[in-house]
């Protein structure tokens, strides 16, 4: 089914326009895949050392559609992704991949979704050519949110294996081709932002509906009840005043009811406390904060501290459970 791409652009290769490198170099071909996505393990099965490898990359936005082919069969471990997920959909071949405690041989009728915070390693076969969508992790766990009408509880999870023969297979696979299509023909759309972030916040969606993961039962059936006037004065409040010393009396108080009250009614339409709530919200502040250019010159401690974390080390670990890394790295990768 994945041979809908080729379809879809009248028998032309995808992506053929955005050519990035190729090489027969291995160590080459390791470092200069490591730019688009992570650094990583690479190694050749049997005796020789070249590779016959090539790679296409189109970026839009936080979204990018790659291609990539080593030639001979080779074993990648990449370790955690921690901030982006990746769909991988051969063309022809085959690859064992391995994602936390999933296992999948991933063929043109399986594509494989990883989840960024688990360890990700893989046989990639001889002649395996595959299409690689990567897409910002924050974009993802933003748009869930979203749609769930909440802060999440923890990160995105997707199950390993996507079949392209299912109906949200099917799905996804046809809005992959219109977006290679509209890439290779040079569409005018690819021009406008607003259109970008149309199809950027489309294509998230669309994998966050089809692809089994932690949300999507409550993704497919939101409560049928719209959540008490009171719930909703409370989370803009703590949107609003997140730096500020924030108690579980204040926040009654604001919305005029009971503590109870409010703790029923965040279990019943939230599903989490108040706050746990007030938390999730900080915790994400920090994050944005880590990964901006306007707070370069405040370290990790005032920043955390500000958004009232003073438990350090309670904080670190939280934020690793939260993202896959500690927060000196994201401030790392920013500055880099």
């Amino acid at each position: 089914m994945t041979h809908a791409l080729v379809r879809t652009l009248g028998g032309r290769d995808p992506l053929s326009r955005y050519a990035l490198f190729k090489t027969t170099d291995a160590d080459e071909a390791r470092d200069r895949v490591a730019e688009i996505f992570c650094p990583h393990e690479l190694k050749i099965s049997g005796r020789g050392r070249d590779v016959d490898a090539y790679m296409q990359h189109a970026p839009i936005r936080g979204i990018s559609l790659n291609r990539l082919r080593y030639g001979p069969t080779v074993d990648i471990d990449a370790g955690c992704l921690k901030d982006f997920v990746l769909v991988m959909m051969p063309m022809s071949g085959n690859a064992d991949i391995c994602c936390g405690k999933q296992q999948i041989r991933s063929t043109p009728e399986l594509a494989s979704v990883v989840t960024p915070t688990q360890h990700l390693s893989q046989t990639v076969y001889v002649g395996c050519d595959q299409i690689m969508i990567k897409i910002d992790r924050t974009l993802v766990e933003s748009i869930c949110a979203q749609h769930l009408g909440h802060a999440l509880r923890e990160p995105v999870e997707f199950k390993l294996g996507m079949e392209m023969s299912s109906q949200g297979g099917v799905s996804w696979q046809v809005l992959v081709s219109h977006l290679a299509s509209e890439l290779e023909r040079e569409a005018e759309t690819l021009g406008s932002s607003l259109a970008m972030a149309q199809i950027e916040h489309l294509l998230v969606t669309t994998l966050l509906m089809v692809q089994p993961n932690n949300y999507r039962d409550e993704l497919l059936n939101p409560p049928q009840s719209i959540a008490p006037r009171h719930v909703r004065r409370v989370e803009e409040f703590i949107e609003a005043h997140a730096d500020q010393e924030l108690t579980i009396g204040d926040l009654a108080a604001y919305a005029k009811v009971s503590t109870s009250a409010l703790f029923a009614g965040f279990r019943e339409f939230r599903n989490t406390t108040p706050m746990a709530y007030l938390k999730a919200v900080r915790m994400q502040r920090v994050h944005d904060e880590l990964r901006s250019d306007c707070s370069a010159d405040k370290t990790v401690t005032h920043i955390a501290m500000r958004w009232g974390f003073h438990h350090l080390g309670h904080f670190a670990t939280d934020y690793r459970n939260k993202y896959g890394e500690c927060p000196s790295r994201t401030r790392e990768r920013a500055r880099g």
